[in-house]
């Protein structure tokens, strides 16, 4: 019987815990800039529902293939997440190189204190060397690539 109640109550603390839902979103897409053919797959994680406004984002994943149609290796500068569109957060700041046919994967785990809270217009902005592409959660679609 004592099981039972235990049971019971943990199944009820789980079905009404706001801090238990959890949302993930996942794009990609193959963009071609210049001498560049790449694949580009974002994954965004967070808690709470991914309906509501903000979203608060506990990691994100940027994954990109250089195809080996590209001429030159694919240069990241930074990884951003602009909570609105002149606030930001730094995700990646030292930048990573992608050479043609290879595979680069990044995940950012974000602390507790540090998780972005993106608001109405938040967005992930990924800046290459000469241009960007920006990733909006909310509306699931890419944006770029922009000079």
């Amino acid at each position: 019987m004592i099981l039972l109640v235990l049971a019971g109550g943990f199944l009820w603390q789980m079905a009404f815990s706001p801090h238990l839902s959890a949302f993930t979103i996942i794009e990609k897409k193959v963009f071609k800039e210049g001498p560049y053919l790449f694949k580009l797959e974002v994954q965004v994680y967070g808690t709470g529902s991914s309906k509501k406004i903000p979203l608060r984002v506990n990691s994100v994943k940027v994954k990109i293939k250089n195809e080996r149609a590209s001429s030159q290796t694919l240069e990241v500068k930074t990884v951003r997440a602009y909570l609105e569109p002149q606030v930001f957060q730094d995700l990646e700041t030292k930048g990573y190189r992608v050479s043609p046919g290879q595979w680069v994967t990044k995940y950012y785990r974000l602390r507790k204190g540090k998780r972005p809270l993106l608001g109405e217009q938040g967005f992930i902005h990924i800046a290459f060397n000469g241009f960007a592409i920006t990733f909006s959660p909310k509306e699931r679609k890419f944006q770029g690539p922009f000079k």
